[in-house]
């Protein structure tokens, strides 16, 4: 495996330089670690199960990643949300806007990425410095994307700019509330939204939280 480029400050092995390692069996690593930690949580998870599941020797796990918790602090970040699109140019309604932002952005669309919020769910307790900084940024990611989208609507007259003033507010709720059930949407509903369900948190949650009108 070469060398990570992200910026995360974890302490990498010393297998982790040099020549290119197996990437598929680096991806069975990290599959038998997401796997592991959705049905055991973090606690129970160990190297040699984790190489038990990926059918490697316990020294291959060892020689990429030097602890536990760089190799779940990996295995999270594969499955992160990947950021908001720019902007979403077919979109002429907030309606529409946001229906299409946050299916880019919530993972409705990859299944692979719709175990975030279960892995995430069950690190939070045993490791909970890896499930903030996850946290953070999905909500990060989302807030970005629906604020994008309230100042898009703003531009095509759809909502004043008062309206979007007010609803970016520090004490506001709205928005929040929005990005809860996101974040939360696997504990709430009992699965994971599909692109049907975005559009009815659109229509049922988002939009009458944010509205359209300068009424606040």
């Amino acid at each position: 495996m070469t060398r990570s480029t992200r910026p995360t400050g974890r302490q990498r092995p010393s297998g982790a330089f040099g020549p290119v390692r197996d990437e598929t069996r680096n991806a069975r690593i990290i599959e038998a670690v997401l796997d592991l930690i959705v049905e055991s949580g973090y606690a129970d998870l160990t190297m040699g199960a984790v190489a038990a599941r990926a059918g490697v020797a316990k020294a291959t796990v060892y020689r990429r990643w030097a602890s536990r918790e760089d190799l779940v602090a990996d295995a999270l970040e594969s499955i992160m949300i990947p950021a908001v699109p720019a902007g979403v140019p077919t979109a002429g309604t907030l309606r529409e806007d946001l229906i299409a932002t946050l299916t880019n952005s919530s993972a409705c669309l990859r299944p692979r990425e719709r175990r975030f919020s279960a892995v995430l769910a069950a690190a939070t307790a045993s490791h909970p410095q890896i499930a903030d900084t996850l946290r953070e940024r999905y909500i990060a990611v989302q807030r970005e994307g629906i604020v994008s989208c309230l100042h898009r609507a703003r531009e095509r007259g759809e909502i004043t700019a008062d309206r979007v003033e007010r609803l970016l507010a520090p004490h506001r709720l709205e928005i929040a509330a929005a990005v809860g059930v996101l974040v939360l949407q696997e504990d709430l509903l009992g699965a994971v939204l599909d692109v049907e369900g975005i559009a009815r948190l659109v229509d049922q949650v988002m939009l009458p939280l944010v509205g359209t009108t300068s009424t606040g």
